[in-house]
């Protein structure tokens, strides 16, 4: 009886009101940090979860998946459904590094994710234990070269910035330091203040350790001069021209995601990095908020950055299974 009077109202053109669809978000959203809490990885996630979730009013959970320089997460996120509850902390190491450095990869970064937008870029601070003889670059090279292969530098994992400065100070400087790779910053810091491994391209969550006099910072690896730590010189002040590496951190969603949810996303990113506070937030940790947080930006740095990393990794010669 039902059906024919819905026919009935259909013929005569009378309007069926359907159900209107939920609007997004209607429950919490996972946010995958690929890397084991620490670093800058843990500061990503607590900064988006604490700023997006009043401003998308679902919370937004932070889930630590380390391994395989990100990859792990990465391919997690990928498979995940595209309903846009779950996203991707992407980074340069994982989604422009990775592919060129594996032969065996379970994600395209082109393919398998849709970009949300931009978040804050950092570089990597070259640390020593504070108890270290090696006060200078200029002390570490000749370490270094006093004695090839002994010393050792830790990273995040294998592909990670971390770990290409370290093999692109290798070839620049004409030394040979061993590497020892951790599943994220934080394991890699408690060993270098432990005295376990000799040095490390850290990210800036190494610079509390510095004030604190736990470690000692020799030089960074942005083009100038940190604002946070004005007193450390560029690498290539220390004689190493070209020795520039920063990380990108960004947010992506698996690929067939809604425009419109990722859109959403992305319009609630780019207010949290307008609001002074979040931005002085990020610089006080010695990170530089996005200014371009549009997927299209994202897009086109990523594919400028597969092709950065090919030539990098070919002409130092790092090799992956």
């Amino acid at each position: 009886m039902r059906g024919r009077v819905l026919a009935m109202l259909a013929c005569l053109g009378i309007a069926i009101a359907q159900p209107a669809a939920a609007a997004y978000p209607e429950k919490p959203i996972t946010l995958v940090v690929p890397y084991a809490p620490g670093g800058l990885g843990t500061t990503f996630g607590n900064f988006v979860s604490e700023g997006l979730t009043p401003l998308l009013g679902q919370r937004v959970i932070v889930d630590f998946k380390p391994g395989a320089n990100g990859g792990l997460g990465a391919a997690w996120v990928a498979k995940a459904p595209p309903d846009g509850y779950t996203l991707l902390m992407a980074t340069n190491s994982t989604m422009a590094i990775n592919p060129n450095l594996y032969q065996k990869q379970t994600y395209d970064p082109i393919k398998d994710f849709t970009s949300v937008g931009m978040v804050y870029t950092s570089a990597n601070i070259l640390v020593v234990n504070a108890s270290s003889n090696i006060r200078s670059v200029k002390d570490l090279i000749a370490a270094a070269r006093a004695q090839p292969g002994k010393l050792t530098f830790g990273s995040s994992g294998n592909g990670g910035t971390p770990h290409l400065s370290g093999e692109m100070f290798n070839q620049m400087a004409k030394v040979q330091m061993t590497h020892v790779p951790y599943k994220g910053a934080g394991p890699a810091m408690v060993d270098i203040m432990g005295g376990q491994i000799d040095m490390i391209f850290g990210d800036t969550s190494s610079l509390p350790h510095i004030a604190a006099g736990r470690l000692r910072g020799l030089a960074v690896t942005s083009a100038t001069r940190l604002s946070v730590t004005p007193d450390l010189p560029t690498l290539q002040e220390e004689g190493l021209p070209g020795m520039v590496v920063t990380t990108w951190y960004s947010l992506m969603a698996p690929a067939g995601t809604p425009p419109e949810v990722a859109e959403r996303v992305g319009r609630e990113l780019a207010k949290l990095l307008q609001m002074p506070a979040a931005r002085t937030r990020l610089k006080e940790i010695g990170v530089e908020p996005a200014t371009d947080t549009s997927p299209q930006y994202l897009d086109r740095t990523l594919r400028e950055d597969l092709a950065k990393w090919r030539k990098v990794i070919s002409e130092t010669g790092i090799k992956m299974e």
